[in-house]
């Protein structure tokens, strides 16, 4: 815990003091001006750099004759960065094209390496039961369960993800997947409802147990009666005929016989056979019927004021993958606190969408360390400082081409001068579309407008050719500021890597100021999915 509140010590130090890089929204290039802020020998050093020394630079890439402040600047930030390698301790499932089906290839990625760590957490602590929170379509439940056996319980805010989710299972009839509308957050009521809930899920996956095994000894049973008629068929005739050849009528009742008790020991083995047929249905179950497979016997907790009617529940794994806004808080809580919750695994996203209350985020910082040393060096989280912590990755930065460069640039300079006319005209610009441009629309800057005018309301009372030539002005004025908009960018991702750790290393220290352990695991490809890093924990004394 020293280390990591050593660390982020030094994370909210250098924040403070770049603060001027991130706290603008970038819409508002143009009103905020953050290159007034750029230290000139910064500026002059920067605007010369090539495509590949600009992709390089969050990667340390530093030159001799820097200004010092530059030079120290880049080494202590890509020192702090977020570590993004992915584990090699997760080898990732293989998915049947039954499985992947409806998954785009980003999904696939996520979803074969993220059940490939939540199995092995499932080992380590004894669980066989996840709960997969914010479970959307159930693709990930989908495959915890078909690839690894789990038994799945999926919640989903919305009951539109989760008609969608049952569909894929009614193609199968995978009775150890339930889905469930259930929206959770850190209140008191929400947490016992979950208890609740969970509860009743877990009773639901023991009856269907419970039926399987019954159904197993009813077929065993009316095997056993067919083997005994037909037993007795057989010495009735054979005392028919005791002293007199065999004749083939005698040949035909033993056959039958054979294939009664053939049909027996395949519908109720002995012993070794039995392990094997509840190896296959009852993976990790607690039916009474043995199985060689469970090699992590469930455990069994209270749990003091649920309002289950059983006091023992299956111990269960909570986890979430893209856990967005307060998700990932309220999961650490109801983690902390649940006692049959034996192991939490989530990947965060969507930083900018906590609640915030007046000028205060509920859940930013969690832990009592992050929130003293906020406080003592005065960083305040703002909406942009959240936001560029769920940005892309330097990884993605590395990969762009000049034209990819030039591209940016303009989306930016564009978006940003419809922005400031909106402001000097004291009007509002609101859009009739939800998108008001495509990547064409800014291969130059009439287009642009043309396009911008017929997809955007104004509620100025000037007409669309002085808006027009309005925008025209200031592109002018404002066309020599275009190549800030690449440096300014580029030390933000330098700093993105940086906030986002601060982020999540809170809450790995609130678990820790909680009595809980806590790691942070690479789980993905950050070129491929950029939210890589899922919190980890264990309650394994």
């Amino acid at each position: 815990m020293e280390e990591l509140s050593s660390t982020n010590k030094r994370l909210v130090e250098i924040l403070v003091e770049n603060q001027w890089i991130y706290n603008f929204q970038v819409t508002r290039f143009f009103i905020e001006e953050p290159w007034n802020s750029l230290p000139s020998e910064w500026g002059n050093e920067l605007l010369k750099l090539t495509t590949e020394d600009l992709n390089s630079l969050p990667f340390g890439f530093i030159q001799d004759d820097w200004p010092e402040s530059l030079r120290k600047f880049i080494y202590t930030a890509t020192e702090l960065v977020l570590p993004r390698t992915l584990s090699e301790e997760i080898q990732p499932c293989a998915l049947t094209s039954e499985v992947k089906r409806g998954m785009n290839p980003k999904k696939q990625h996520e979803v074969r390496h993220m059940a490939a760590l939540v199995s092995n957490m499932a080992a380590k602590t004894g669980c066989d039961v996840v709960i997969d929170v914010g479970s959307g379509l159930g693709y990930l439940g989908h495959v915890l369960s078909t690839v690894y056996g789990l038994k799945v319980i999926g919640l989903e805010s919305k009951t539109s993800h989760t008609s969608g989710a049952d569909k894929r299972l009614f193609l199968e009839k995978n009775e150890n997947i339930m889905n469930v509308t259930f929206e959770m957050d850190d209140s008191e009521d929400s947490i016992s409802n979950l208890k609740t809930l969970i509860g009743s899920c877990l009773e639901k996956f023991k009856k269907a147990e419970r039926d399987k095994v019954l159904d197993q000894v009813n077929v065993s049973s009316t095997a056993s009666e067919v083997h005994s008629l037909n037993t007795t068929d057989r010495n009735c005739n054979e005392n028919e005929h005791i002293g007199a050849p065999k004749s083939n009528t005698l040949n035909m009742h033993t056959s039958d016989c054979e294939r009664t008790q053939n049909m027996e020991s395949e519908t109720n083995p002995r012993d070794e056979g039995n392990d094997i047929v509840a190896s296959k249905v009852f993976h990790h179950s607690e039916c009474s019927v043995p199985s060689k497979t469970n090699q992590y016997p469930r455990k069994s907790a209270d749990v003091t004021g649920s309002g289950v009617g059983s006091s023992e529940l299956d111990t269960c794994l909570l986890i979430g993958l893209h856990c967005c806004g307060d998700l990932t808080p309220a999961m650490l809580k109801v983690y902390s606190e649940v006692t049959f919750v034996k192991g939490l695994c989530c990947v965060s996203c969507c930083y900018h969408r906590m609640t915030k209350c007046g000028t205060k985020y509920v859940h930013f910082p969690m832990s009592k360390d992050a929130e003293a040393t906020m406080s003592k060096f005065d960083l305040r989280p703002t909406v942009p400082f959240l936001r560029l912590a769920a940005q892309e990755t330097r990884s993605r930065w590395k990969t762009l081409s000049e034209d990819s460069h030039h591209s940016h640039t303009k989306a930016v300079a564009y978006r940003a001068l419809l922005e400031i006319c909106a402001y000097k005209e004291n009007t509002e610009c609101n859009k009739l579309f939800r998108r008001i441009a495509t990547e064409k629309d800014f291969s130059d800057f009439e287009s642009y407008v043309d396009k911008i005018l017929t997809r955007c309301e104004f509620t100025s009372r000037q007409g669309k050719e002085s808006i027009k030539d309005n925008l025209n002005f200031l592109y002018e004025e404002y066309k020599g500021k275009f190549p800030y908009i690449e440096v300014i960018t580029v030390l933000q991702v330098i700093l993105q890597p940086l906030i986002e750790r601060l982020i999540i290393q809170d809450r790995a220290v609130w678990l820790l100021e909680n009595g809980q352990n806590a790691h942070l695991m690479p789980v993905f490809d950050d070129v491929i999915s950029p939210r890589n890093v899922a919190l980890c924990s264990t309650k394994i004394h």
